[in-house]
């Protein structure tokens, strides 16, 4: 049995993924009228041969990841566009809300940086999954439509950014559009392709929550950002680390998590905002110990690279914070 077979078999006669493995596995071919399976099949190659650069990768395939094998419900069939090599790199899945805070969307970005020697999976949908796909060195997107179909249209740019650098994933057909069920059911892919899924900010009825139990389903480590109780954003990741979600204390904690070693980041800070690390450091040196202080003492630098520097800095293990206040560890 071929691609074409198994693609009509799930198109045109809607069989599930686990029918489609034992049809396989068997070699029983279900009684269908042979001219009527032979039209199907034509049909759709006159449909994928309408799409530039898509290219098919089935169950059976050597390049089928083994951790996507293992989950209950593997699709059969992918569709991509992109390097699939990446399918077989050390992944980890970062998904979050659509309506980040300044907090949810500075943590993103440092976990990604800390974690650059990953691949980033994600659903390239607004807010968090976005951050994610912009900030990561390799990234794939895995969507809940057709992979001709940018969805959202706004996310044009980093549609062709990934596909050209990264690996766009779906196992929907050309033309599918989204629906209120697809991408729930396409969570368990982002789940599925990871040992661990980070989740940065998810409200009470957040999809991110859908793609934490099916990781959870799949025993696979969920880890959860911490937030503030009174931000309807933290509702979700609190109540994961309350049902036993690893809780996020630090970058350095982080480190531990993924086997990283702390000085592999070194080169963050000598490299970027060096000038501007050197201020920081001096500051705290002096007695400027606080977040809001030393925001204070440099007015002329923007907040968000002053966290994103004191993160990197916690990151080397060169500043630590204790009840709130700064300390210099070394230089």
């Amino acid at each position: 049995m071929n691609v074409l077979d198994i693609i009509a078999l799930k198109e045109g006669y809607k069989k599930s993924n686990k029918e489609i493995i034992e049809i396989v596995k068997t070699c029983t071919l279900p009684t269908l009228f042979k001219e009527d399976f032979e039209d199907r099949k034509r049909q759709l190659v006159k449909q994928l041969n309408q799409v530039k650069d898509l290219k098919i990768l089935s169950y059976w395939d050597d390049e089928y990841p083994e951790l996507l094998k293992n989950i209950s419900d593997p699709p059969v069939i992918l569709y991509f566009m992109g390097d699939i090599s990446l399918l077989k790199s050390n992944t980890v899945s970062i998904v979050g809300t659509r309506k980040p805070t300044n907090y949810g969307k500075t943590i993103c970005e440092e976990i990604v940086k800390n974690l650059n020697a990953y691949t980033i999976v994600s659903g390239m949908a607004y807010g968090i999954d976005a951050i994610a796909h912009q900030n990561a060195k390799k990234t794939i997107a895995i969507f809940g439509n057709g992979i001709d179909i940018i969805y959202p249209k706004s996310n044009e740019w980093l549609y062709h950014k990934i596909k050209k650098e990264g690996l766009i994933i779906s196992e929907y057909f050309p033309g599918t559009k989204a629906a209120k069920y697809t991408f729930p059911y396409r969570n368990r892919i982002i789940a599925g392709l990871s040992e661990k899924t980070i989740i940065v900010e998810a409200a009470k009825k957040s999809g991110s929550l859908i793609t934490a139990r099916y990781a959870l389903d799949y025993g696979r480590e969920v880890i959860a950002v911490p937030g503030d109780i009174t931000r309807p954003n933290s509702y979700g990741t609190n109540y994961l680390i309350y049902s036993g979600a690893i809780p996020l204390l630090s970058f350095k904690h982080l480190q531990e998590i993924f086997n990283i070693n702390e000085y592999e980041n070194t080169s963050l800070v000598e490299s970027e905002n060096s000038g501007l690390a050197e201020k920081i450091l001096k500051l705290i040196e002096e007695g400027t110990d606080n977040l809001d202080t030393i925001c204070d003492n440099l007015p002329e630098e923007d907040i968000s690279l002053i966290l994103s520097t004191i993160s990197q800095l916690e990151i080397m293990g060169k500043i630590s914070q204790e009840n709130g206040k700064y300390i210099v560890k070394f230089r």
